[in-house]
């Protein structure tokens, strides 16, 4: 006997289908590892050029007359289903007759490596400042303000394991959080050898923040390296690469943290993960 299927969606999506659909070819079902053929729907077309959507493919659980496709924007898994015909499709959280969410599994499965790799490459592109051994086999990433004292905490937290020779620090250097924190950045970025200006900056920080006392931290903005007056281009355009990504991963705030798990996936954090720092640096 058959399950009963319920479609929960947060919209649905009614673009007729064109007199001659386009024609085009989903990724490698990750279901069964072999090529499927079907035509992506002309509404999901529409959308993927509209939004910059990627699909990869129709590899999601659906009942008889439907097919589930998966896809992704940015960091945001997206799964559709779309009649046979394909004149119509729906985007949300399939559910059977015992309640089973049939989506977020299948979901993570199909889009977990490639949302992980694109995101990994964007981070690898950015221009950030190492802290540790070059041959690490562990690489963070750090979203970094020069005057965000979590992010100054973080470092000292971070430095057992980076003296290990075990893991790499990326520090993607912005500047947000104060008036000075844009030229100590520009100024991190731009000096004649970053890691030591780094390394020298942080832990003046580091010694700054620890007479802040318990409770909320203060801001560093009197303290470490010297703003820059003047800013050249090359060094403004690093810095402002460094924020458009930030706002694009959907990030707002510093320290933010980004990792890969023993599977390979990508994780993130915000804030300083004092509790989980094995979970993200390994054993020291």
């Amino acid at each position: 006997m058959r399950s009963k299927f319920i479609v929960y969606a947060s919209g649905v999506l009614t673009l007729t289908v064109a007199a001659a659909a386009l024609v085009a070819t989903a990724a490698e079902s990750a279901n069964s590892g072999a090529a499927d053929r079907t035509p992506i729907p002309p509404a999901l077309q529409a959308l993927s050029r509209e939004t910059g959507m990627q699909i990869v493919g129709p590899t999601l659980p659906a009942p008889p007359g439907m097919k589930g496709w998966a896809a992704f924007k940015g960091q945001q898994p997206l799964a559709f289903y779309s009649t046979d015909d394909g004149k119509y499709v729906i985007v949300g959280t399939m559910i059977d007759a015992r309640a089973n969410d049939l989506t977020k599994s299948a979901l993570e499965k199909a889009v977990g490596s490639q949302l992980s790799g694109g995101i990994w490459k964007q981070l690898e592109r950015s221009h950030w400042i190492a802290d540790g051994n070059p041959a690490a086999r562990r690489i963070v990433y750090v979203f970094t303000d020069p005057n965000c004292p979590y992010c100054s905490r973080l470092w000292g937290d971070v430095q057992p394991w980076v003296k290990t020779g075990k893991v790499q620090v990326r520090n993607i250097i912005v500047g947000i959080l104060t008036p000075t924190s844009y030229g100590k950045a520009a100024a991190l970025l731009a000096a004649p050898d970053p890691q030591k200006a780094f390394q020298d900056h942080e832990a003046t920080q580091y010694s700054v923040n620890a007479n802040n006392g318990p409770g909320h931290l203060k801001s560093l903005d009197s303290t470490g390296i010297a703003p820059l007056a003047a800013i050249d281009a090359a060094t403004k355009r690093k810095l402002d690469e460094n924020m458009q990504l930030m706002s694009s991963l959907g990030v707002e705030a510093t320290p933010a943290v980004y990792w890969k798990d023993p599977n390979g996936l990508l994780q993130s954090s915000l804030g300083e993960p004092s509790s989980n720092l094995s979970a993200v640096f390994g054993p020291r």
